[in-house]
């Protein structure tokens, strides 16, 4: 399978395209359906369309690569592995052909109906598609990263349906009169249902896709390496690695931005038909841990960007503070004090918190309880959040994301602050502890003794609780903040130097 040879010309009106495809993809399907094996007058036709076209857009290479993949299966005689890997090749060739025009974006996006074939590949050939994937992941490793323009870049630019397209790739599985939602969600079956229907609108960008494609191809390399030989631990070691390493290498905010939207939206990582319940909820927990801890270093604390992707990011910080308030809601319904101690010691080193504050004052606002927000919980930052919103400065992106928080608030304890978790939580263990003692010790003077030093003790603690938390308070400098360009006038500023 090889692509045409593009020869660059003036751009044409892209406006012939939509009935050009329509009537090409409704054509193909009823030929196809009545048997028909080769497609050469369609080959033809869009050979020619390519080749006028030096900047094609992506719904017109991925008709031509279906008339393609759809003729050479013959060629093949059921060998899919092979079939998979040309149509692979195929697809890398187009940005040779095209190489001015394709963003490293549009070279992931461009993935997206060889991630379908592959989700069909993997359950009969399993070790073949393992090695297939990890090619793919190299590939997705080099391209995955924003480009200034992928803001801007739509992706059906000609006003098409992304739904419509996937239909000639889905051929062999639906009806004719599949609806829209079935056939995209056949065409990506490891996507919730809120991101498909986003990456049909008009308004996807090629990023966001690319952001889709880059999640699907890390989903299916995980799982597979769940490797039954292994023990649990060793198991979740592995995974762990290939999680944190998939995460370093695909540095997109789009793909960052698609994980955390699938780990909130979904209670599950659409995983259950090849992992099963038990090894897609651990999967999701690994997941969920490695996004929390990954965020900060990746895209909060790298340069500069455009206003654009600096709104994105604040979104990504947003919806971090939701995945991380439900994990912390899980340990303590699961009443795990320690991973609940643990987590509560990572959010207060992270520095999200003085992120959000200084994207709220690059907004304008005067913020007059700084430190009290320094030593908050993920859902006081969100209440605060919330009210800075209702109080007229948009926060959040769409009223989906401000009822998911609200939801935040709701589910809440009546006191969010993180000092007063840690006190909380220190007189449990001494109520505990006391309750112990009654039953043990009978003696009047030795319960009051005991009681005396554990008094003393927790005093000690609290003290010393206290004593942290006003060292990272007051020590804690608020960075130039990515989300825009020259916050606070670019400059860092002591949290006791702030005009307040």
């Amino acid at each position: 399978m090889q692509p045409p040879i593009c020869k660059p010309r003036s751009q044409s009106d892209l406006g012939f395209l939509k009935p050009l495809l329509s009537d090409s993809i409704k054509q193909l399907l009823a030929q196809y359906r009545r048997g028909r094996t080769h497609f050469s007058d369609f080959d033809s036709i869009f050979t020619r369309v390519l080749h006028d076209l030096p900047e094609p857009p992506l719904e017109l290479v991925w008709f031509y690569s279906a008339i393609r993949f759809h003729s050479s299966k013959l060629d093949f005689q059921g060998d899919s592995v092979g079939l998979t890997s040309s149509f692979f090749q195929l697809l890398l060739s187009f940005p040779v052909s095209f190489s001015d025009s394709f963003s490293g974006a549009k070279r992931v996006a461009l993935l997206s109906p060889l991630v379908y074939q592959l989700s069909r590949l993997v359950n009969t050939r399993r070790k073949d598609a393992l090695s297939l994937v990890d090619d793919i992941v190299s590939y997705v490793s080099m391209y995955c990263v924003e480009d200034p323009g992928d803001e801007e870049d739509l992706l059906m630019v000609s006003g098409f349906s992304f739904s419509d397209l996937a239909r000639v790739w889905i051929v062999d599985e639906v009806e004719e009169d599949c609806r829209v939602e079935d056939c995209l969600e056949i065409f990506m079956p490891f996507v919730s249902e809120r991101l498909r229907q986003e990456m049909d609108s008009e308004s996807c960008s090629v990023g966001y896709l690319a952001g889709i494609v880059a999640s699907q191809v890390f989903l299916l390399s995980l799982w597979l390496r769940f490797d039954s030989e292994l023990s649990r631990s060793e198991l979740r070691k592995n995974l762990r690695e290939s999680v944190l390493q998939m995460i370093s290498e695909f540095h997109s905010c789009y793909f960052f931005d698609v994980i955390l939207k699938m780990l909130l939206l979904e209670p599950c990582l659409h995983l259950t038909s090849l992992l099963g319940q038990e090894d897609e909820a651990t999967l999701t927990e690994i997941v969920t841990e490695a996004v929390i801890e990954s965020v900060e270093k990746l895209f909060l604390n790298s340069g500069n960007g455009t206003l654009e992707r600096g709104l994105h990011l604040k979104n990504i910080a947003i919806n971090w503070l939701f995945l991380f308030d439900n994990a912390m809601t899980s340990l303590r319904r699961n009443k795990d004090q320690e991973e609940i101690s643990r987590y509560m010691n990572m959010f207060s080193d992270s520095r999200i918190p003085c992120h959000l504050i200084n994207w709220v004052i690059s907004q304008g606002e005067v913020i007059s309880d700084a430190d009290t927000l320094l030593d908050s919980t993920p859902a006081s930052i969100i209440e605060w959040l919330v009210s800075l919103e209702e109080q007229g400065l948009r926060v959040f992106d769409c009223d989906h994301s401000k009822n998911y928080a609200k939801t935040v608030i709701h589910r809440s304890r009546p006191d969010l602050s993180l000092e007063a978790t840690l006190v909380e939580q220190q007189e449990e263990f001494d109520q505990d502890a006391d309750m112990a003692d009654d039953q043990v010790v009978s003696s009047i003077s030795i319960l009051s003794s005991g009681t005396r030093k554990r008094k003393e003790e927790r005093l000690d603690k609290e003290g010393e609780t206290k004593g942290k938390l006003f060292k990272y308070r007051h020590n804690t400098k608020f960075q130039p903040f990515v989300f825009s360009d020259g916050l606070v006038n670019g400059t860092e500023v002591e949290v006791s130097d702030m005009e307040l």
